[in-house]
């Protein structure tokens, strides 16, 4: 069964590993019942607080009985009545920092004492406890019981709580981490929710647990009580601890063969690397420590409001922040003009895998080790994006941090010296570089690689700074992000005769050409990886782990070159394919150049209609969004005009547009002009109000105030804010306003012209003399449009961290690091995304071999690939499908036949070959969400329909998903779209019953199956039901039961009429929730239950008594209909407040209904109220589905 596979595969060998780690195990069946209002192993707790605080004078501990009972009782009830979140945050911040303890006992001999519940000290670890529990009992406030899996104490207080599933169930890490959730008190609110029960809810224990734990027995994901399912992350590293030293574990446990060869010893599991590094009791302290950081994130479940989550450390960001510490404890510092400094290095983790909160960890490591604490860390970056991300991500670190704008501000830093933080913006300028403050023209908007436009409108020079001497100290440590660039070495002279004793570590997303490898090294330091790095993080690690997502490339037009002044290129004509001879002549006179092309009014008003269609086609379905980079300031501003053009022609097509005209065809068999027009008229109440925004910096047009409208720094603050939330839920328009946009172009296109004057945005700037600038210019942009588009040339391509944008539309020259940085823009994850798009209007991919001739090819072929890649994967994607159902005897032709789906759901029911379908189909599904809508995709998406609804039975029929049901979370949006009505019908629903065997339909459903479907159906049902319901209401039923079902699969295999008799009453007596009785008839199952709960309260709280004309039914009835109704609304969030507030409606319910307080015991009532609240928290869904009537 389901619950002995966990314990055999997953909860005992993860137990064992502990033990041969050093912890204790204690099996909670030895263990008294925790009581939710007291959550701590009190009796190891109590030795641990003397243990550890001793009398700085003497070393002595000094903690009487008195002081340890308050002490106690502090962490006990610290932070009661707040949500789960803000209780865990201050008891994180009090076993960090201690808690002030008024009026010590006379041996301490002071006011006030600083009691520590954990030793931290790396070298006096062996003075806390660590001990294991697994089945640990709990029982909550409203008398529910909850068994935890394994939960780790640290001197009795819980850290670490670990939920364990069979590798075997649809998504197990997924399932675990929302039981792990529901523990905590702080649910996942899942619009895909299934309805399935879920376990009772005991926050008290989950305020000092600082890591959840989701284990498979195969992998491991590692979290917080805060952390969503997509942020739980598996553990891939084993440094720096020593794998030798694992693997002697492992075999103590018992979990690794003696006899293993050692030339090729078996891998370890991801889930033993967790445990041997994450749970070492050293190391957990180390982690819990300086790795788990809360942080301000926008909720788009609220409405954009912030709140507060904890966030933990990736594998890779442990790693090297480990690294560099040790290379900081143990390198040779520079001894003299002759000797380099050793502590440093260039840690290569590729972009989006979390660089500014590597640095983070790595401050704080460092900041608060005992032998680093006093080091001024220096950051140093180029962009202003990269600075306010950094500088913002960096003060979580809790470390001082101050930036220096200009290079007298950085010099006085230097000077002062001391543990703190120091920021430099420091840009490239001619051969050298200038300070941000000092900087004049284009900001952001400049070339990174000193390779020319064409225009060369960014090239300013300036003088290159000569820094004195500020600060000999080699308690210095310098941080240098993108230590990539061409100007690196520049920076390092001047930062050598600065602080020429510093300690430097260079940070970069993209490889490093390979003619400066050397000269990075020789600034940096060497590191141990075979291609001398400190750290490596590469582009497929970061993809497998799931950290970013995988980028392909598709080419639009073609060369993107005009060869001598005489011909467009093959995509220009094509976009200009209508115009006469005469016309296309005439085009070529007006634009000679490359960039007069790619500036030209025809050619942008075609790519932009190109790209709307893309985007509404491709990234729209996902909710994603887009970002377009022009080939100048000018072409940004008129890509903002034609973009609104192309969304304003399209909504006067989908004016004319009936839908009911393509309606049962199947969208493949559809022309790809209805394709387009069917799949954006469900969007129009969006596309009328979304609009298209450029972000440029002033450049060269700052005096004459050109295109202020669009540079203004605070507007592009807001702009860019905005395009990271998501699109709003807007209901359908009215039909006469469907297809009038929030925004129009104005024709001419406007652009601010100084002297008062309406120019168009491509219009040649004025050579007069510039009348006075406006003190103001309107926001172009409306306050309630969605910017689904944000149009650049350099700005946001560096540094700009938006996981909601899936495409970029390139429309310039770029080449080399640039080009690498500015394509990673997409690669950020985001729940729904499985793949970043970047889409050449100008050739560069065209010529890739020679835009990126400085890397090795692997190193590029690692961060994006053609789309065609995707496209020729799709073909033996869908052969591995075919083979798969063919060796288990499957005939994928007769799949279209729904009588054929019940055999094959039958040859698939052994747990491995479900979990094999399960991957190949994945594995397929997943390369036609990148795909589609291209053509070549199209001729699969039948396939994919034939065997979703197969995968649907099989897991229908097996009931091992969240809730025993099937869901299309998995698939991607365009999948989705494409296969949900076939899943959905009537006819389908004749052919798979329900998944509860409570349900009406269900006895009829499963009559009409032949006798080998009906025996599997009803052993499945029956095993669903006493493992979801059974279980946890009534135990003893629960083993009676179950030993029944599998003494009759045993005893009758094969003979499926007789097992149809066997299980007849074993069902009618597992609907029975127990021996009805006349004060139960007619109620549902939840409102049974809040019966037996009021009884039981009124029984267990003395405070309180039902008067005489009191009835408990009726009063049951009221909470189950008050609580029903403050669950339905939509602002119920499962909060701190909600709850409370519930509980105030549920005390008024209890006054109502003849209950009274003795001897005026209000606080008695407080509590029942508050017990019943509980109840229906841990009960959401339930009390949501009788909401519904369901």
């Amino acid at each position: 069964m389901v619950v002995q596979v966990e314990r055999d595969e997953v909860e005992r060998p993860l137990v064992a590993q502990l033990e041969a780690m050093g912890w204790t195990h204690v099996p909670g069946v030895e263990l008294d019942t925790l009581d939710a209002a007291v959550p701590l192993l009190v009796d190891q707790l109590g030795p641990a607080l003397r243990r550890i605080n001793l009398r700085g004078s003497d070393g002595q501990p000094w903690m009487g009985e008195d002081d340890i009972r308050r002490a106690v009782g502090e962490l006990a009830s610290l932070s009661l009545g707040s949500g789960v979140v803000q209780a865990n945050l201050a008891a994180t911040d009090m076993l960090l920092h201690g808690w002030t303890l008024p009026s010590p006992s006379a041996a301490h001999g002071g006011p006030s004492a600083t009691v520590q519940y954990i030793e931290w000290h790396p070298d006096l670890v062996t003075r806390n406890t660590f001990t294991v529990v697994d089945q640990l009992r709990v029982r909550s406030r409203s008398g529910e019981l909850s068994i935890l899996d394994v939960v780790l104490f640290v001197n009795g207080i819980p850290l670490v709580a670990v939920e364990c599933k069979s590798p075997d169930l649809a998504e197990p890490v997924r399932s675990a981490v929302l039981d792990l959730r529901h523990y905590a008190g702080n649910p996942v609110l899942d619009l895909d929710s299934t309805g399935a029960p879920v376990p009772a809810g005991v926050p008290e224990l989950f305020r000092t647990v600082q890591l959840l734990v989701a284990a498979t027995g195969e992998t491991a994901h590692l979290g917080t009580v805060t952390s969503e399912p997509e942020h739980f992350h598996p553990w891939r590293s084993v440094e720096p601890e020593e794998e030798s030293t694992l693997r002697r574990e492992l075999r103590t446990a018992g979990l690794l063969a003696d006899d293993a060869d050692p030339a090729a010893p078996p891998p370890l599991g991801e889930q033993q690397k967790l445990v041997g590094v994450v749970l070492r009791p050293a190391a957990l302290l180390n982690v819990v420590r300086h790795y788990v950081i809360p942080m301000a994130v926008e909720s788009d479940a609220d409405g954009g409001a912030v709140r507060t989550v904890k966030a933990v450390a990736r594998h890779q960001q442990y790693r090297a922040a480990e690294k560099a510490v040790r290379r900081l404890l143990n390198g040779r510092a520079r001894a003299g003009r002759d000797t380099e400094d050793e502590r440093g290095g260039v840690i290569w983790h590729t972009q989006g895998s979390g660089k500014s909160l590597t640095m983070t960890f790595l401050v704080r490591r460092v900041h608060l080790h005992h032998e680093l604490s006093e080091f001024m860390v220096v950051v140093v970056t180029d962009r202003t994006q990269l600075q306010t991300q950094l500088s913002r991500t960096l003060k979580l670190s809790e470390s001082d941090v101050e930036t220096a704008k200009t290079r007298t501000q950085m010099e006085g830093l230097l000077r002062d010296g001391g543990r703190r933080v120091v920021f430099g913006m420091i840009q490239k300028c001619g051969t050298g570089f200038t300070f941000a403050g000092e900087a004049e023209g284009s900001g952001d908007d400049r070339d990174l690689t000193g390779e020319g436009t064409g225009g060369g409108e960014d090239e300013s020079p300036g003088p290159v700074p000569d820094f004195p001497e500020c600060n000999r100290s080699s308690d210095i440590l310098v941080l240098v992000d993108e230590a990539h660039r061409s100007h690196t070495s520049v920076l390092h002279a001047a930062l050598r005769k600065a602080i020429p004793n510093a300690a430097k570590i260079g940070f970069t997303g993209t490889p490093i050409i390979t003619g400066r490898e050397e000269d990075t090294r020789r600034i940096f330091g060497r590191g141990d990886s075979p291609r001398g790095f400190l750290d490596e993080y590469r582009m497929e690690d970061a993809e497998h782990d799931g950290v970013v997502v995988r980028i392909r490339y598709e080419g639009r037009t073609g060369e993107g070159e005009v060869r001598d002044g005489e011909v467009l290129d093959r995509g220009f004509d094509d976009l200009v394919r209508d115009r006469t001879p005469e016309e296309r002549a005439a085009l070529l006179k007006r634009w000679p150049t490359e960039r007069d092309v790619a500036e030209s009014v025809p050619m942008i008003e075609a790519k932009a209609e190109d790209m709307l269609e893309h985007w509404v086609t491709t990234v729209l379905p996902g909710g994603f969004k887009a970002q377009v980079a022009a080939v100048s300031r000018k072409a940004a501003v008129q890509y903002h005009y034609a973009l609104r053009r192309a969304r304003d022609e399209l909504l006067a097509r989908l004016a004319e547009f009936d839908p009911e005209s393509v309606t049962g065809t199947p969208l493949e068999k559809l022309s790809a002009r209805q394709r387009y027009l069917h799949q954006a008229y469900q969007f129009r109440a969006l596309l009328r109000r979304i609009d298209f925004v450029p972000v440029i910096s002033p450049g060269a047009g700052r005096k004459r105030g050109q295109w202020r409208e669009w540079t203004d720094a605070g507007r592009q603050e807001a702009y860019t804010e905005r395009f990271q939330k998501a699109f709003p839920e807007l209901a359908p328009d009215p039909e006469w306003v469907a297809v009038t946009p929030f925004n129009p172009p104005q024709d001419p296109a406007p652009s601010t012209d100084p002297a008062g004057g309406m120019n168009t945005p491509w219009s040649e700037a004025s050579n007069s003399e510039p009348s006075p600038l406006p003190t103001s210019v309107p926001d172009p942009v409306h306050p309630d449009s969605p910017i689904a588009f944000l149009i650049v040339k350099s700005m946001l391509l560096t540094g700009f961290d938006a996981p909601r944008e899936q495409v970029l539309y390139l429309d310039r020259p770029i080449r080399d690091v640039e080009l690498l940085q500015a394509v990673a823009r997409v690669n950020r994850t985001s729940p729904g995304k499985e793949v970043g798009y970047v889409v050449d209007y100008y050739g560069v991919f065209e010529h890739l071999s020679s835009a990126l001739a400085g890397y090795r090819n692997a190193d590029v072929t690692d961060t994006m690939r053609d789309l065609s890649y995707e496209v020729d994967k799709l073909g033996p994607a869908a052969q591995e499908v075919r083979d798969f159902l063919r060796r288990n005897g499957i005939d994928d032709a007769q799949l279209d036949q729904l009588a054929k789906l019940g055999p094959a759901a039958l040859a698939l029911q052994p747990e491995d070959l479900r979990f094999d379908f399960d991957e190949v189909l994945h594995a397929f599904l997943a390369t036609l969400e990148r795909v589609l809508p291209h053509e070549d995709a199209l001729d699969y998406v039948a396939d994919a329909r034939r065997w979703s609804l197969l995968q649907k039975r099989v897991r229908r029929l097996c009931r091992d998903a969240e809730g025993g049901t099937f869901t299309l979370r998995r698939y991607g949006r365009k999948v989705r779209a494409m296969i949900a009505d076939h899943l959905e019908g009537p006819e389908i629903d004749q052919v798979i019953p329900p998944v509860s065997l409570t349900a009406l339909t269900f006895d009829d459903a499963v009559r009409r199956l032949p006798p080998q479907e009906a025996a599997a159906e009803m052993g499945h049902a029956l095993r669903f039901h006493l493992e979801e319901r059974t279980k946890r209401e009534d135990p003893a039923k629960y083993e009676r039961l179950s030993k029944r079902l599998e003494e009759i699969l045993r005893t009758m295999p094969g003979r499926f009429e007789e097992q149809i008799e066997e299980f007849g009453p074993l069902i009618e007596e597992a609907r029975q929730e127990q021996e009805e009785s006349p004060e139960l008839a007619g109620l549902t199952p939840l409102e049974q239950r809040v019966y037996r709960l009021v009884e039981q309260i009124l029984e267990d709280t003395p405070g309180i008594r039902l008067a005489g004309d009191g009835d408990v039914r009726r009063l049951a009835g009221r909470v189950c209909d008050v609580a029903t109704r403050a669950m339905a609304r939509a602002s119920y969030q499962g909060q701190h407040q909600d709850i409370s507030a519930l509980a105030g409606d549920l005390q008024d319910v209890l006054l109502g209904n003849d209950v009274r307080p003795v001897d005026g015991d209000w606080a008695a009532l407080g509590n029942a109220a508050e017990r019943l609240a509980s109840f229906a928290q841990n009960n959401l869904r339930q009390f949501r589905s009788r909401a519904r009537g369901e």
